[in-house]
């Protein structure tokens, strides 16, 4: 399916309107922000992929999406995409499989923390005391123990696709207590309404590689954070399919909401 490249940074601005133009981007180029579709496509049930696997780990080694249908939560951790099943179970999706919604970048941390003793709803409230500005993009990793965590999968649908919100209506949630593992997302601006979460947006992959999923809530032990500022952004969207036709007129504000927690 031929894709729409759209380029933001603090000094271009670039449109490229074919597949050719994605393809003359140099791959994993650091401190970029690639994102696969928008937000307000999923909250609207289209949920179906438009960009391999394979294409997708080309722009970096960090990542956090979902998958064709909306199966799973997807961690793109260290090169590697895993694949956070309903049942609660990991996989390693084939390359083929594909995403309707991504966002992905070669990480390099610019600053890095310590963190004890502190819960999401806390390091959300604080996030902005990290970087210089909350008018940038940021990826976010985190590693160390957990005393509690809270994460949530979807199960794949099949058409005619109900939308985001009426899915995660019944979306299966799990625990995990006293539990190591690794966090991988971003943080966005207040600006990137519709286009992607606005604020933190999480997902979290065990050290056994055996659970994880979207983030609902957590409470540190001692996590070591590291922050890469991603000053330019990069938005690949579809040009046929389901996404010609959504309605992006619609504020669906209170659908993420209801949708992310």
């Amino acid at each position: 399916m031929k894709k729409l490249l759209v380029s933001l940074s603090i000094f271009t601005f670039l449109w490229a309107c074919n597949s050719e133009k994605v393809n003359e981007q140099t791959p994993a180029k650091k401190n970029i922000l690639v994102q696969v579709s928008v937000i307000d496509a999923l909250l609207q049930g289209i949920y179906d992929g438009i960009m391999p696997i394979s294409e997708l780990v080309e722009y970096g080694d960090l990542g956090i999406g979902t998958f064709h249908g909306l199966n799973g939560e997807m961690v793109v951790l260290n090169d590697t995409v895993f694949q956070v099943l309903s049942t609660g179970a990991v996989a390693k999706p084939a390359s083929d499989v594909t995403t309707p919604f991504a966002a992905i970048t070669a990480f390099s941390a610019d600053t890095t923390f310590a963190l004890e003793d502190i819960s999401y709803d806390s390091l959300e409230a604080s996030f902005n005391s990290f970087f210089p500005t909350p008018n940038l993009f940021y990826a976010v990793k985190m590693k160390g123990e957990f005393s509690y965590m809270k994460t949530r999968s979807v199960p794949a649908q099949s058409e005619p696709y109900l939308p985001l919100a009426e899915v995660t209506k019944n979306q299966p949630e799990f625990e995990f207590n006293q539990v190591k593992g690794e966090i991988v997302g971003f943080y966005c601006p207040a600006y990137a309404q519709g286009i992607n979460v606005t604020g933190l947006h999480l997902h979290f992959l065990t050290a056994d590689r055996k659970g994880g999923g979207h983030i609902l809530a957590f409470n540190v032990k001692k996590v070591s954070l590291e922050i890469g500022y991603l000053p330019e952004f990069k938005l690949i969207l579809p040009t046929s399919g389901d996404f010609l036709g959504g309605d992006f007129t619609v504020d669906r504000s209170e659908d993420l909401e209801q949708a992310e927690n």
